[in-house]
C-alpha cells in the first residue's frame, strides 16, 4: 500500500484541466470556431477564362471568309464582399461565435472541475471510513480481550464473549462493504481526472479537517457575482449576440452577387481579312438580379435563432439563480453541521465511551452498556466525517455556482480526525 502512488487535490484538478476528454472535446469547439472565423475573413478567390471563340471547322482564307478565330484571357474578380460588407458582417458573426465557444468551454471547465473535487472528497471520505472501521475492529478485538479475561472468573461472560465475536463479525462485513465504496469512489475519481482503465491503482492524499470556515454569502450577494463571473451565463449573452449578428449577415448575403470581369483579346484576323492581327481588351459587370431569392429562408431562420438563443438565456438565467441558492442554503447547513452540537456530542460520546469501557474492565457494567457506548461513540465519528466531508463538498458547490473561488477555508493535519478517534493504546493507522 506504501508503494502506491499518492494524488492530492490539486493534482487532481491539475490532471481533471489537462487529461479529460471532455475538456479537450470543449477544447476542439472552440477551434472548429476559429477556424470558422478565418474562412469568413477570406476574400474570395479570382477566377481565370481561357477561351478560344470562333474556331473553324471548315477551311478559310481572303476569299472563302469566316471568324476571325479570337483568344480571350479574362479575370473575374467578386466585388460584392467589398460593395455590401458581406465579409464584414460574416467576419463579425464569426468572431462574436468564438467568443461564446470560449466561454461555453470556460463553464465546461467549472463543471468538470467542480465534479472532479466532488469526486475527490467523496473518495477521501470513503478512504477515511474504511479506516475507522477498522479502527471500530480493533476496538472490538480488545473489547472481545476484556470479555475473556472476565470469562476466566464468571461463566456469563462466556455468552458475553459470543456477543463481541458477532459485533466483530457485523464489522468485518461493514470493512469490505466500505472497502467496494472506497474502490468505486476512486473509480470516479479516476475517470474524472482524466486517467485510462489500466491506470496503476493509487491513494487519495488530503484532509476533511477544518480549522476556520469561510463566512457565508446572501443569495443576492452570490448572484451578483455570478451574474458577472459564470461562464455559462457569458456564453449564453454572447449566443444572443451571435445569433443577432447572424441575421444582419443573411440579410447581407441576400444582396446582389457582383463580379468585375477584364482581361485580353487577340484575333487572329491577317491570314483571312488581309488586316493586322489585334490585340485588344474586355471589361464586363456581372451581377445577380435577386427579385425571387433574398435569402429570405436563412434570414427567417437566424431570427429564429435570436429567439431561441434568447429563451435560453432566460431558462438558463432562471436555473443558475436557483442552483445559487441551492448552494448557499447547502453551504449554511454544512457550516452548521462542522460549528455546531454534533462537535460536543462527539466529545461527550468518547468521555462516555471510555467510561464506560473502563467500568466494564473494573466490572461495573454490563457487555450491553460497553457495546452501546462503542456504537453511540463510532456513530457521532461517522456523522462528524460525513458532516466535514459535506462541508467540503458545499463550499466547492458555491464557488463552482459563483463561477469564481470566493470562498477559502483553512484545512488541518489529514489524520486529526483518526487521531481523536483512535483509542490511546493503539497504533496509528497505515
Amino acid at each position: 500500500m506504501a508503494d502506491r502512488p499518492a494524488i492530492t487535490l490539486p493534482d487532481a484538478v491539475r490532471e481533471c484541466v489537462l487529461n479529460n476528454m471532455r475538456l479537450k472535446a470543449a477544447a476542439e469547439r472552440v477551434s472548429m470556431a476559429q477556424a470558422d472565423y478565418i474562412t469568413e475573413s477570406l476574400i474570395p478567390n479570382p477566377q481565370l477564362l481561357v477561351d478560344a471563340q470562333l474556331l473553324p471547322v471548315s477551311i478559310i482564307n481572303f476569299d472563302n471568309q469566316a471568324g476571325p478565330p479570337q483568344y480571350d484571357a479574362l479575370v473575374t474578380l467578386p466585388v460584392d464582399w467589398f460593395v455590401f460588407g458581406k465579409r464584414v458582417a460574416a467576419q463579425a458573426a464569426a468572431r462574436l461565435n468564438v467568443d461564446a465557444a470560449q466561454a461555453e468551454f470556460a463553464d465546461q471547465l467549472r463543471r468538470q472541475i467542480a465534479l472532479t473535487v466532488d469526486s475527490f472528497y467523496d473518495a477521501l471520505e470513503a478512504d477515511l471510513a474504511l479506516k475507522l472501521a477498522e479502527q471500530d475492529l480493533d476496538a472490538l478485538r480488545t473489547l472481545e480481550t476484556v470479555a475473556a479475561e472476565r470469562a476466566k472468573a464468571d461463566n456469563k461472560s462466556t455468552l458475553e464473549q459470543r456477543r463481541v465475536r458477532l459485533a466483530i463479525l457485523d464489522t468485518q462485513r461493514e470493512i469490505r462493504k466500505r472497502r467496494a465504496a472506497a474502490e468505486t469512489t476512486k473509480s470516479k475519481l479516476q475517470a474524472n481526472v482524466g486517467r485510462p482503465p489500466d491506470t496503476p491503482d493509487f491513494v487519495v492524499r488530503g484532509t476533511l479537517a477544518v480549522r476556520a470556515t469561510a463566512p457565508a454569502l446572501t443569495p443576492n450577494e452570490a448572484w451578483a457575482l455570478a451574474e458577472r463571473f459564470r461562464p455559462d451565463l457569458i456564453a449564453a449573452q454572447r449566443g444572443v449576440a451571435a445569433a443577432e449578428s447572424s441575421v444582419e449577415r443573411e440579410r447581407r448575403r441576400g444582396l446582389p452577387q457582383v463580379a468585375v470581369t477584364s482581361g485580353v483579346d487577340f484575333q487572329d484576323q491577317k491570314r483571312i481579312t488581309g488586316f493586322r492581327n489585334a490585340s485588344l481588351w474586355t471589361v464586363a459587370v456581372n451581377t445577380s438580379l435577386p427579385f425571387t431569392d433574398r435569402n429570405q429562408g436563412r434570414v427567417l431562420g437566424a431570427q429564429a435563432s435570436v429567439r431561441m438563443a434568447a429563451a435560453t438565456l432566460g431558462a438558463l438565467t432562471a436555473d443558475a439563480r436557483a442552483e445559487v441558492e441551492q448552494a448557499v442554503a447547502e453551504y449554511t447547513e454544512a457550516v452548521n453541521g462542522v460549528t455546531g452540537e454534533d462537535v460536543t456530542s462527539l466529545r461527550t460520546a468518547r468521555e462516555v465511551r471510555a467510561e464506560t469501557l473502563a467500568a466494564y474492565r473494573a466490572g461495573d457494567k454490563d457487555l450491553v452498556d460497553a457495546l452501546d457506548a462503542e456504537r453511540a461513540y463510532r456513530d457521532r465519528l461517522r456523522n462528524t466525517l460525513a458532516n466535514l466531508a459535506d462541508y467540503w463538498q458545499a463550499l466547492n458547490h458555491v464557488n463552482a455556482a459563483v463561477g469564481r473561488r470566493v470562498l477559502t477555508a483553512a484545512e488541518a493535519d489529514r489524520d486529526s480526525l483518526l487521531d481523536d478517534a483512535r483509542p490511546k493504546d493503539a497504533a496509528p493507522p497505515k
